[in-house]
């Protein structure tokens, strides 16, 4: 009788973290310019459920390690259209997004954040002494 409830108990044992492992997924996948198929880099993938998020990598490539069950993703970028996208994520998912560019007439427009600086460079004065004004 000893002998079956060490055996039981040790099979608890191993069974329960396997249970509570097997909730977590992965949703993953990869996001391109819906008009020129090229990857886009730093884009916003976000789970609105969980409040986790990630952007993509220069490939394009993202990775969210979810809870099991349903996700509702954000997908956004500057200068394209966001997608939102409902998945039941029962086990790991690879999505794959293609984002359209926001078009304003015949040009696309994309938000450049661009940075300027100008160098000014001043001399000191070699008097000596105080300047008070």
């Amino acid at each position: 009788m000893k002998t079956v409830l060490i055996t039981h108990f040790a099979l608890l044992l191993f069974i329960i973290p396997g249970m509570s492992w097997a909730q977590v997924i992965a949703i993953s996948g990869y996001v391109n310019d819906g008009s020129s198929g090229k990857a886009l880099e730093n884009v916003s993938v976000f789970e609105k459920n969980s409040n986790i998020g990630t952007i993509t990598n220069q490939n394009g490539f993202y990775k969210l390690i979810l809870q099991q069950g349903e996700a509702d993703l954000s997908i956004t970028n500057g200068g394209f259209k966001s997608v939102q996208h409902h998945v039941k994520a029962i086990s790991d998912t690879t999505l794959v997004v293609s984002l359209q560019p926001v078009i304003n007439g015949k040009n696309r427009q994309k938000k450049d954040d661009q940075v300027h600086a100008d160098l000014k460079v001043e001399k000191k004065s070699s008097k000596k002494g105080f300047n008070f004004f």
